[in-house]
């Protein structure tokens, strides 16, 4: 798409090889332009324009059709304004999305040698680009991320007015996946673009910004626009109280919300790093204003204290970020041990008691939480799609909640000195807020699939369970065994969590139990 001659598919680590596709012996094959080739790849679907609607049929969409499609009209504009009596396409205004697309990859915006931002190829590019692109952001939005301390996406959702949400790669067909998306998500991001906006200046005051989705294409869900009331919510200046100091986490800042909501600006118990991570924690429900806590972060802090107390002699804070994704699963009923609405599993019905099934799926989704450990060598363990539909609900989670920390920071940088020297005591500051709130936890549905293998082999043949699969989940794992005792850490906070919270408590209690002897064999 972005005009270069080859692109690196793969490395071969071990034996320093790679593999590449020249783009014109692609384009020779599909006889095709590049103009084409970028007009196929914006009408198949892309991160700024979603699949032109018109492509989206019974079977399914296939690159094929939209290769096909380009080649019946000559280009995708003229594609889209052909079939702009297409039902689907009548629905939406498909062709700005389109031209938008076109333009911030025809006339990308890049970080220049000197400092400026501005397009790759100014001297082709159009004087009102900023209609297309959005106008310029604060210097501290392109500095930090630039150097790392802030992730794209969340000023990709308000330079192109939209959050596109595409299917996972279970493909997101149950209804509590979407369920998650639009009564939670929504939900969260509406309150960043609220925020973001009332500091950004006068134009993202009023941009209008949207949620779309694949699986309702024509549906728009408005996250801000003009009516929007902006957040009312004060965030720090990094780095004008106070250099960061002391234990910045999630359970520190839990346990003492109080004294850092009262604290006032510059005084010793003010603490810029842990007010915004105040507000994150306050955006998803887990604090008031006031800094008392609401029913789910009660919730929570039992939670952390009870992951803190197994894993007394390890640091627990990247798995501190596995139990706030849990505890927000479980506060939307996904966490338990039901089939959802969509169920692959075929190999639970090999064990006869209901119960044991619903426990395995307990506690196999909750070692999906965990970071991923290493691999090593071929996996064993096969595929299971069940547990791949929980981790993209998780990893939903954990890239909203990620977000959130993401507009935490920049507020706070906009808020706090214009300038960010290399070595500046805010931009370490910020750097360091990144490295206490690092979200790069991702879900492991590799220790999933190992915690379901162990019990699944438990519940049929008992004790001894570790033993019969140790060697294949060594083989798979570097540190299998430890994957394991840290899920089993998450699994003893989910239960505090959910016996304080009330969803699925007894059900979560009773799978604790149950697993406890097939996890001993690992502890």
């Amino acid at each position: 798409m972005f005009d270069v001659d080859r692109v690196v598919t793969a490395i071969g680590h071990a034996r320093s090889t790679f593999s590449w596709v020249q783009r014109d012996y692609l384009l020779g094959r599909c006889r095709i332009t590049a103009e084409q080739f970028l007009d196929i790849c914006i009408l198949a679907g892309c991160d700024w324009c979603p699949t032109f609607p018109a492509l989206l049929d019974d079977v399914g969409f296939s690159f094929k059709s939209a290769v096909d499609m380009t080649h019946q009209y000559h280009s995708g504009l003229n594609a889209i304004q052909m079939l702009t009596d297409h039902p689907s396409v009548r629905a939406t205004n498909y062709s700005d999305s389109f031209l938008r697309a076109y333009c911030i990859v025809r006339y990308h915006i890049v970080l220049h040698l000197d400092g400026s931002v501005g397009p790759l190829n100014p001297e082709f590019a159009p004087n009102d680009l900023h209609d297309i692109i959005g106008y310029r952001l604060p210097v501290a939005a392109y500095h930090l991320l630039a150097r790392g301390a802030i992730h794209p996406p969340i000023l990709n959702m308000l330079v192109n007015g939209s959050w596109l949400e595409f299917s996972p790669p279970d493909n997101g067909e149950s209804r509590e996946y979407h369920r998650l998306i639009t009564q939670w998500e929504g939900g969260v991001y509406t309150q960043q673009c609220r925020l973001l906006c009332k500091h950004l200046g006068p134009f993202f005051a009023q941009r209008k910004v949207v949620l779309q989705t694949w699986f309702e294409p024509r549906t728009e869900v408005v996250l801000h626009d003009t009516k929007s009331v902006s957040q009312g919510v004060s965030l720090p200046a990094v780095g004008a109280a106070a250099v960061l100091n002391g234990d910045i986490s999630v359970s520190s800042v839990m346990e003492n919300s109080r004294i850092l909501a009262a604290a006032p600006e510059g005084s010793s118990d003010s603490n810029p790093a842990a007010k915004l991570l105040t507000w994150v924690l306050q955006s998803l429900g887990f604090i008031v204003s006031s800094g008392e806590h609401t029913k789910l972060g009660s919730a929570l802090n039992a939670g952390l204290q009870a992951l803190q107390s197994q894993l007394q002699e390890r640091p627990a804070e990247l798995l501190q970020w596995a139990v706030v994704a849990a505890a927000v699963l479980i506060d939307q009923g996904l966490l338990t041990g039901e089939k959802w609405s969509v169920s692959y599993d075929d190999e639970l019905s090999l064990i006869t008691d209901a119960q044991q099934q619903k426990f395995i799926r307990i506690v196999a989704r909750i070692a999906t939480l965990t970071p991923p450990g290493a691999r090593r060598g071929s996996w064993k363990f096969g595929y299971n799609r069940d547990l791949l539909a929980f981790s993209s609900a998780a990893r939903l989670v954990q890239k909203a909640v990620g977000s959130s920390a993401d507009t935490a920071r920049l507020v706070g940088a906009i808020t706090g000195s214009a300038a960010l020297a290399p070595e500046s005591t805010q931009l370490l500051q910020l750097q360091e807020l990144r490295r206490t709130m690092p979200l790069e936890c991702t879900t492991s549905n590799a220790t999933g699939v190992l915690a379901y293998v162990l019990l699944v082999d438990y519940a049929r043949n008992g004790a001894g369970c570790w033993a019969r699969i140790q060697t294949a989940a060594e083989e798979s794992l570097v540190d299998a065994r430890q994957a394991l005792r840290d899920a089993w850490g998450v699994a003893g906070a989910v239960r505090a969590i959910a016996k304080v919270h009330g969803n699925a408590d007894k059900d979560i209690a009773n799978a604790y139990s149950w697993a406890q002897t097939a996890f001993s064999e690992v502890l």
